[in-house]
């Protein structure tokens, strides 16, 4: 059971709002999302392919989508002629309720009231950075609408995982940025390196390389939000590369972008 105090610690929170005219897709197929979104929509209509599942899920002015931490899709938006959308970003600290731990679906979630959480969104995105009553009332606005949405989401059913994996699982999420070794996770769930490799595929469905490798460069895209005026040398070195063109190179093949072409776009939903 998650206290009060684990429920609210928020690492990091924004908002922003994109406009577009006539078309526009965003593709996060490639690399997990590193962060939970919330985004009204407010002008146009979408359709977001879930890669995992091949559902699609389609919105319309007035709704909202949830998309969860790790999820992956692409979105394809057509306006008539504007496209239009509030978007709201965060992590919280585990364990938490919105935390990687709790698997969530990317859904389209109901609002009760419209014209109520249309002006708790543009309050947000108008007063995030603001004094610090200000942000206080975001947060209090912020914290409604989770309240509101929470008992509506739907989770998703994995198998149990053999729970010596998610020892090791948990230990990369909390140690991505230092140097990690498949010998080192293999004696922290006390099998050897030949059983441990096997098994965490079978876990995750990626080595533990790979895994890691999706961590980091996760944590790369979650400092290139939160921190404007970090250089892509620092994020690389806090995010756990062993060198910046090491880390571009896994970026790259991860995302399908730059990390400077990715930080222009990562707001998107």
């Amino acid at each position: 059971m998650v206290d009060i105090s684990s429920a609210s610690k928020l690492l990091f929170f924004k908002a922003e709002q994109y406009a577009y005219e006539g078309a526009h897709s965003f593709d996060t197929s490639g690399c997990p999302r590193p962060h939970f979104c919330m985004g009204l929509v407010l002008e146009g209509k979408g359709v977001f392919r879930d890669c995992d599942t091949g559902a699609d899920i389609f919105l319309s002015p007035g709704d909202i989508i949830f998309v969860p931490m790790g999820s992956r899709y692409v979105s394809r938006w057509e306006g008539a002629p504007h496209i239009s959308y509030i978007s709201m970003h965060f992590i919280f600290d585990s364990p938490g309720i919105f935390t990687a731990r709790r698997r969530f679906a990317l859904q389209r979630v109901p609002v009760r009231n419209l014209a109520a959480r249309e002006a708790d969104f543009r309050y947000m995105l108008t007063h995030y950075a603001g004094s610090a009553a200000e942000k206080l009332a975001v947060l209090a606005r912020f914290f409604d609408v989770l309240s509101e949405i929470e008992p509506q989401l739907c989770g998703l059913h994995d198998k149990r995982m053999d729970p010596r994996m998610e020892q090791a699982v948990a230990y990369i999420e909390e140690h991505a940025d230092e140097p990690l070794s498949v010998e080192q996770l293999a004696g922290l769930c006390n099998v050897s390196a030949s059983r441990f490799f096997p098994l965490f595929r079978a876990a995750t469905g990626m080595t533990p390389v790979e895994y890691l490798q999706h961590r980091r460069v996760g944590r790369a895209i979650a400092l290139m939000i939160s921190a404007d005026t970090l250089s892509i040398e620092e994020i690389s070195e806090r995010a756990g590369f062993e060198s910046t063109a090491h880390f571009r190179r896994i970026f790259k093949r991860l995302t399908g972008k730059s990390p400077r072409e990715y930080r222009a776009s990562a707001m998107e939903i």
